[in-house]
């Protein structure tokens, strides 16, 4: 007996042995590029929001494709010379951030409620604020000297108000979470479902307002960037130009129209020409006109930098579930080096079904226009089907939906990928750990994988740095 246990083992060793010299030589994992912050997130300071300020810059720089670009700007040509959802009935209520660090917060939740109000039929909303600074997930935050700084002075990017909506933790009421609870509720009642949004890059020049504009006629109120600088805002007519070099954007505010004729003779300092956006501010209908003023095209420091509109909002109901890892959402893109393409990489993210369930849809961040997508799902890595493919016109947050279901069962294994190629940008758009930031970023082995062609698919928590990354895709299901 004791023979045939040694014969059978050694069979076995000789047979791995076998396996082993037979295998083809081990592939090299593809190299990445480094990852650089957005150029506005590398020049603005950290540390405490100035009083009734408290915007910062997303950590990652959206990209507009040249061809839709175009098509809109085609579009763009019967704009009016005037206009203002005010007279549309397309605001909610002017509110007040008081003292604190989170105009951020108010710009996107007035943004979001314009959404609704611009919807058929109309939706009135109050959104809590509170809530979005509070249950957001971000942070600490440091001052420069390493200090704690408190979450309501800390500032905001309107990136972690998009990671908080697409999870599906917002938006709750005002009256669940009123301004300015420092505790947030046990539980989050959320209200809505934000599936897509559009994240722009900002006005290229003093002249490029057509995307914009029609970003507000579309979707509502526009959640923008500007620097406030107290000496560049004449009261008696609620009017503002900054002359001068561009500086970052330090304020959260909305555009929600424009004038074009609107007189400079109406600022402190005299603008190149006439023409100013109608902005609605976050400190009360007692400042400014009602709490809207006038900002000049003509400032070189306002909406530079991203702007943020809701362009899906949805009922519950229409999914049933989220599958995710990536709790904050984007912070940070990358691209292969030395591919034939780098703005072309596939993501996929694993996951276990909770329930018997129909997958239909998928959600990712495209970084540029005119983003190419195919979307593939299957039980394994190695079994993926093509589902559905298409153009995303628009950077930002974006939900497909599958023209087929795909069957979940229960405790089994499924994976979603998709297939990105984002001209002049990195594609892949990960969640990652990031000081100051989103430290609270986790990863486990055997989640999320990436590969730049059709090649071996790559853990993505193998490369260095990534121990602790997740790639942003999300997966949603029906009953």
């Amino acid at each position: 007996m004791m023979k045939t246990v040694q014969a059978t083992a050694l069979a076995l060793v000789l047979a791995a042995l076998g396996a082993m010299v037979a295998a083809p030589p081990c592939t090299a994992m593809p190299a990445l590029q480094p990852a650089q912050p957005s150029a506005a997130s590398a020049e603005a300071p950290s540390g405490p929001a100035a009083t009734g300020l408290g915007r910062l810059p997303n950590p990652v720089e959206m990209r507009l494709g040249t061809a839709s670009g175009t098509r809109l700007a085609q579009r763009a040509t019967a704009l009016p010379a005037q206009y203002d959802l005010r007279a549309e009935g397309r605001l909610s209520p002017v509110k007040d951030q008081r003292q604190y660090g989170t105009c951020w917060a108010f710009a996107n939740i007035g943004a979001l409620e314009s959404r609704l109000l611009s919807a058929e039929p109309a939706e009135p909303s109050d959104f809590s604020e509170a809530n979005l600074v509070t249950r957001g997930g971000f942070g600490p935050f440091f001052d420069q000297d390493g200090y704690t700084i408190g979450r309501y002075w800390a500032g905001g990017y309107d990136a972690m108000a998009v990671a908080y909506f697409a999870r599906w933790a917002g938006p709750v009421n005002e009256r669940d979470d009123p301004y300015p609870s420092k505790v947030p509720p046990r539980t989050n009642v959320t209200r809505k479902r934000v599936q897509d949004v559009v994240m722009l890059p900002g006005r290229a020049s003093v002249y490029d307002n057509d995307l914009l504009k029609q970003m507000v006629i579309d979707y509502g109120a526009l959640s923008v960037g500007m620097y406030w600088g107290d000496g560049s805002y004449k009261g008696d007519t609620s009017a503002y130009y900054r002359a001068g070099r561009k500086a970052y954007e330090n304020h959260g505010v909305c555009i929600v129209g424009w004038d074009d004729t609107y007189s400079a003779s109406n600022f402190t300092v005299t603008p190149p020409g006439d023409g100013a956006f109608i902005v609605r501010n976050s400190w009360g209908s007692g400042w400014g006109d009602g709490g809207y003023f006038y900002a000049s095209y003509y400032n070189l420091d306002f909406a530079f930098g991203d702007c943020t509109s809701y362009a899906r909002v949805d009922d519950l109901g229409i999914y049933q579930r989220e599958y995710q890892y990536d709790k904050l959402g984007l912070v940070q893109a990358r691209a292969f080096s030395g591919a034939k393409d780098p703005s072309t990489a596939s993501i996929a993210n694993r996951y276990t079904a909770r329930a018997n369930e129909r997958l239909v849809a998928v959600g990712f961040y495209a970084t540029a226009g005119d983003c190419t997508y195919r979307v593939y799902a299957g039980p394994s890595l190695r079994s993926l089907t093509r589902y559905t493919s298409g153009t995303l016109a628009l950077p930002g947050y974006h939900t497909v939906d599958l023209p087929s279901a795909m069957s979940l069962q229960r405790n089994h294994r499924f994976v979603v990928a998709v297939r990105l190629t984002t001209p002049g940008a990195k594609p892949m758009p990960l969640e990652k750990p990031l000081r100051g930031y989103s430290t609270k970023a986790s990863a486990s082995p055997g989640q999320s994988f990436i590969r730049p062609g059709s090649a071996r698919w790559w853990d993505l928590t193998g490369y260095q740095g990534l121990s602790e990354a997740n790639v942003c895709l999300k997966a949603y299901t029906a009953k």
